[in-house]
Parts: C-alpha cells; sequence; structure tokens
C-alpha cells in the first residue's frame, strides 16, 4: 500500500480542519471536494477574482449533505490580513491555492498580482 493510500485511509478516522485559499479555483474545489469525502473539515476561503460560485455549487451537489455541512465558506481575500486571520482561526492546515496566474494579466498590472501572489501568500503564517 502507497503512503498516499495508507492517509487516505487513515484520514476518516482523524478528522482536521484545513483551509483552502482559493477553494472556487479549479484546484481548490477539486480539493475541496476529496476532503469532504474522507470526512474533513473545510474552511474555504476566495474573493472569486478568479474562482467561480458554480464549482462550489458543483462541489456541494457531488457530496452527501452531512459531508457539506462540514464546508464553511469565507467570503474574503488573501491580500487582507484580517480575512486571513479569520480563516486561519482553529485550522490544522492550510492548503493554499489562491494566486492570480497569467503572465499577460501579471504584466498589464503587476501590483495587483504582486499583493494577491506576494503579499497574500505572506499572510497565510501571519494568521
Amino acid at each position: 500500500m502507497t503512503a498516499y493510500a495508507q492517509l487516505r485511509s487513515r484520514l476518516p478516522t482523524t478528522p482536521k480542519t484545513w483551509l483552502i485559499a482559493g477553494v472556487a479555483g479549479f484546484i481548490g474545489c477539486n480539493l475541496l471536494e476529496t476532503l469532504l469525502k474522507l470526512e474533513q473539515n473545510v474552511v474555504g476561503l476566495d474573493n472569486f477574482a478568479t474562482g467561480h460560485h458554480h464549482n462550489l455549487k458543483q462541489i456541494q451537489d457531488a457530496v452527501a449533505p452531512e459531508q457539506w455541512a462540514r464546508f464553511k465558506f469565507i467570503e474574503g481575500d488573501i491580500r487582507k490580513l484580517d480575512d486571513c486571520r479569520a480563516a486561519c482561526a482553529g485550522v490544522d492546515y492550510v492548503l493554499h491555492q489562491a494566486a492570480l496566474g497569467s503572465v499577460p494579466r501579471s504584466l498589464e498590472d503587476p501590483i495587483t498580482t504582486n499583493t494577491a501572489n506576494i503579499d497574500g501568500f505572506l499572510n497565510m503564517p501571519a494568521s
């Protein structure tokens, strides 16, 4: 049995609380679905700059109501320290998927890209 398979079999018996920053994006919502199906508690943080409400709705439809009840959503911004502190309260693990991708976007608006990708990242451990 691989280490990943061992972890997947152990997680449902030892629930933790996970923060997914960028939960409404492609990677974030896939992590959300996996963790909820493994009976974990999840806090999701997103400002919908690149994520979508319909991604969260798809996950809600894909999991059992009891699993969805383990999800707490915070609409917030990783660039705001207070939002990060609220999201990090009581979590065991942070899965930081919130970032602004796209090289053309970063060239057109380097300040916003830097504040999201660098300052936002630094706000996570500061919480």
